[in-house]
């Protein structure tokens, strides 16, 4: 495999957050084999520092797709307007009255209304009530109890999209070809591999297309229904480090796979 592609939160960190010594070592080896590495998240660069400092992967796919960042340059990015964006925050905080917890990432950093939990994404906000807030911004992220509502958004905004996250109430807007299927093959069509030579791991609904793009795609055992249905492989789950237990069985004690073609 010339690629390895993991989304972070509940594939690759545990349910912590943290990133075990274990995985880290499994990737530094993968990388010494040949192999690059690169994440694939919906944070925003900033709020994942303390990752790539501890992997130091080859390229990024940050903001859910938005960004593409390739051996340190950025390849793609893909925008909403000031004139969505505006929209979208107003019917957000119409429809919760104002209550809603929300994010917003901009080229100039992560705004929320509130105090996020994870230390990573609160050592990056910028707070913020959202009042008269419009730059052009990678996506949004907000509470929303109804699914419709969000449908109802961007019907308002017709070149946004929605998506929703398995166990939660939060909806992503971004621009339409923001996601990671489209990130993928922007990153391999610049890489100049095919993407069977792309080992994919996920767990939720935004990993999807990324998955049914990878040539080989691998699912956590903590992953939702949906995505055990389009993977390739089961392995481990994210807190018993899923993704170094696979690497380490498949590339790194059996780096042979790939010469003789056969399925992991």
């Amino acid at each position: 495999m010339k690629l390895i592609i993991t989304d972070l939160d509940n594939t690759l960190l545990r349910s912590d957050k943290s990133l075990s010594d274990y995985t880290v070592e499994v990737l530094r080896k993968c990388r010494e084999k040949g192999h690059r590495i690169a994440f694939a998240t919906a944070r925003a660069e900033n709020a994942m520092v303390r990752f790539v400092q501890a992997i130091e992967p080859d390229s990024i796919v940050s903001n859910g797709g938005a960004t593409v960042r390739a051996e340190g340059t950025v390849i793609y990015q893909n925008w909403m307007s000031s004139a969505e964006v505006a929209t979208i925050l107003q019917m957000c905080r119409a429809y919760t009255q104002d209550k809603g917890l929300i994010t917003v990432e901009a080229a100039d950093g992560y705004y929320c209304n509130f105090i996020p939990r994870d230390p990573d994404r609160r050592a990056a906000a910028i707070h913020t009530n959202f009042d008269g807030f419009k730059p052009p911004s990678y996506k949004i992220t907000a509470e929303l109890e109804k699914e419709e509502w969000g449908e109802e958004i961007v019907q308002a905004c017709p070149g946004c999209t929605v998506i929703g996250f398995s166990g939660e109430i939060w909806r992503r807007f971004a621009a339409g070809h923001s996601d990671k299927k489209t990130a993928l093959q922007i990153l391999v069509d610049h890489l100049g591999i095919s993407t069977e030579d792309v080992i994919a791991f996920g767990d939720d609904r935004n990993d999807l297309g990324m998955l049914t793009l990878a040539g080989t795609a691998v699912a956590v055992a903590n992953a939702i229904d949906e995505v055990k249905a389009v993977a390739d492989v089961l392995t481990d789950s994210n807190d018993r480090d899923g993704v170094a237990r696979f690497l380490e069985k498949h590339l790194l004690f059996n780096d042979t796979t790939e010469e003789k073609n056969e399925p992991f």
